[in-house]
């Protein structure tokens, strides 16, 4: 009986503990910077799927000293400015104070002249972005969304796409500012410029996270934001000859740039892509080079740290300020300080273990030089993304496009990569 009494006392302190803290930080998981597997009939390196592995490591350095609830409020200010944006661009309003917690309005909110083609969409995809500002005040954040900044922050943005310096605006170059709410192509096209920056992000914070269920919750921003980036570059695909004021360029044309700027900004790897894709190191289509999911060749989306997506949104300024952050990020994961950074892992173990090695395909090159305004065929990204940017005017052939045709009906082989099982010394 004294013993029954006992193991009840026992489980009852268990239970209320479990029940106080269901996951404390780090509980029953590896502590980060160790890429070892805790599964011992598992592979335990993974060095040579470079890209994911490259993607962890950055994460790994990312990860700093940084907390939980430090990530929670760096979610807080990246997802304020993608909901604010998206549902004051949709319904013609912003954020309710639960979600504000007291934050300013943005500077240019206003509603976007969308028609039918559009707006069920957009509404959907702005509800959700309220819904992912939501879970990180379920999550625990406490801070206010910061000030935002949509047409100061799109006009930079827009400005470095094409390559102006020198204090030298859209409006001196093209006569007129970017106004990202002015039709369907200007606000779905800006909309998917910060989107994109989402869902990277969010699922290269899945794995930072000690929190089994803030894990869990990051994992389903990631998959939601994904999904809504595809029925943006859908949308942008059936709008991709469309004009863009005020550049006279198309649709396809200015992604194309949007997506080399975000990729030079966010250190050397390679992880953007436009809405049409011909590099055959990727998943390329032929004939229509459609572009819906961007991925590496083996279908697996892409991952940014914070301090790459800080970079991109604040355009590389060191102090993590300007563009769309006017005042900066709050919180301690604030500035883009190591978004070109990797840690090594504990990736030796066992010393002989069977790997997964993906054939090389030429490296990735250097970055190129920084863009310019000198029209579409200096844009960075047109060699190194191989994205197509002259749209109408290219005939359409497979050799204009950089990919070898195959006949439809037939392996097509040519423009993959291949991944084989083999052992490190190379034997298959």
């Amino acid at each position: 009986m004294i013993k029954a009494a006992y193991f009840v006392a026992v489980l009852s302190i268990c239970l209320g503990i479990g029940y106080a803290q269901p996951f404390a930080p780090g509980q029953g998981l590896l502590p980060s910077g160790n890429l070892r597997t805790s599964d011992f009939d598992g592979p335990y390196n993974i060095s040579l799927l470079s890209t994911q592995y490259n993607e962890i490591k950055a994460g790994i350095a990312a990860k700093q000293n940084y907390s939980d609830m430090d990530i929670v409020h760096f979610l807080t200010n990246v997802e304020c400015l993608e909901g604010q944006f998206d549902t004051w661009g949709t319904f013609g309003y912003g954020f309710l104070n639960n979600l504000t917690l007291g934050g300013p309005t943005p500077l240019g909110a206003r509603a976007a002249n969308l028609t039918e083609m559009t707006r069920p969409f957009m509404e959907e995809v702005a509800l959700n972005e309220q819904g992912h500002a939501l879970f990180t005040r379920q999550a625990g954040s406490t801070i206010p969304c910061p000030l935002v900044d949509f047409d100061g922050g799109f006009n930079a943005f827009m400005g470095a796409a094409f390559g102006l310096s020198n204090g030298t605006t859209v409006e001196d170059q093209f006569g007129a500012p970017f106004d990202p709410f002015l039709n369907d192509q200007n606000f779905v096209l800006s909309v998917l410029s910060l989107e994109e920056l989402g869902a990277t992000g969010n699922k290269g914070l899945a794995g930072l996270t000690g929190n089994p269920v803030l894990a869990n919750g990051i994992a389903g921003l990631a998959t939601s934001a994904t999904a809504q980036a595809t029925v943006q570059r859908m949308l942008l695909w059936q709008m991709r000859n469309y004009t863009v004021e005020p550049f006279e360029e198309t649709v396809q044309q200015v992604f194309a740039r949007v997506s080399a700027l975000r990729d030079s900004l966010d250190g050397p790897q390679f992880d953007d892509q436009g809405i049409v894709n011909t590099d055959a190191r990727t998943i390329a289509v032929a004939d229509s080079y459609v572009n819906m999911i961007p991925t590496d060749v083996r279908g697996l989306t892409f991952s940014r740290t914070p301090q790459m997506n800080i970079n991109i949104l604040t355009l590389g300024n060191p102090d993590g300020v300007g563009a769309f952050f006017p005042n900066g990020l709050i919180g301690a994961i604030s500035k883009p300080t190591g978004f070109d950074q990797m840690s090594s892992g504990t990736d030796d173990f066992p010393s002989e273990p069977i790997v997964a090695s993906q054939e090389a395909m030429e490296e990735l090159g250097t970055i190129m030089d920084p863009l310019t305004a000198d029209g579409p065929s200096q844009v960075v990204g047109q060699l190194d993304l191989t994205q197509s940017l002259t749209g109408p005017a290219d005939n359409g052939t497979a050799a204009t496009r950089g990919l070898e045709y195959t006949p439809s009906g037939s392996p097509n082989n040519v423009n993959t990569s291949t991944v084989q099982v083999g052992t490190p010394g190379g034997q298959y």
